[in-house]
């Protein structure tokens, strides 16, 4: 099994990156009450993963088995693992693209599916298992590892920070609705750019 060895770029020697770099601290302090239910009825799209290797609301679900979280970081969290499965395994881990929306990177598949939590927490209780192979997961705990400590606002301003989210801006002002998807191109570039970890 191919093991992934810390993919966190290095923000002291990555100027492009170090010179913006600023994370907010604010945290949600709504709590919802509402579980949410699982959907195991994902299957991998194709052998060759052109349409995606798993559905976005199994990523998802991983994501929310590691704990609460608002929308807009599991948002993110999985961007991050769309991102980074393009640039070190070179396929598209999740069928979904991600639209450059004003706070960051979307799933419009996703916004849909959790949009009614707005800025509450969501919470799930269940004792489904996500079917993901082990490769995989190896790379999603990779993400958690890097990204998990952080809020969705933290989050938010890096990937503000990051070429794939500006790029697919490109002309649009700050507050202007933008719905161009973040280039896979652009995206597995960059990141492979700034990976300082091993395989």
């Amino acid at each position: 099994m191919e093991q992934l060895m810390n993919f966190k770029y290095d923000l002291q020697t990555n100027t492009s990156i170090n010179n913006f770099y600023t994370m907010s601290t604010a945290t949600n302090s709504f709590i919802s009450n509402e579980i949410i239910p699982i959907n195991t009825s994902s299957k991998h799209t194709s052998t060759e993963f052109e349409n995606g290797k798993y559905s976005i609301i199994t990523i998802a679900n991983w994501f929310l088995l590691k704990g609460n979280m608002t929308h807009k970081k599991l948002q993110k969290l999985c961007y991050y693992a769309q991102a980074w499965c393009y640039a070190l395994k070179d396929y598209r881990l999740i069928n979904t693209d991600f639209q450059a929306w004003i706070h960051g990177p979307v799933s419009p598949a996703l916004y849909d599916r959790f949009k009614c939590f707005g800025y509450e927490t969501i919470k799930i209780e269940t004792n489904y298992t996500p079917k993901i192979e082990e490769n995989d997961i190896a790379l999603l705990e990779d993400i958690w590892d890097t990204y998990g400590d952080k809020s969705g606002n933290a989050l938010e301003a890096l990937t503000h920070r990051e070429l794939p989210w500006i790029e697919a801006r490109r002309g649009y002002e700050a507050n202007e609705r933008c719905t161009v998807v973040i280039s896979p191109d652009v995206m597995r570039s960059f990141y492979k750019s700034i990976y300082s970890g091993t395989k």
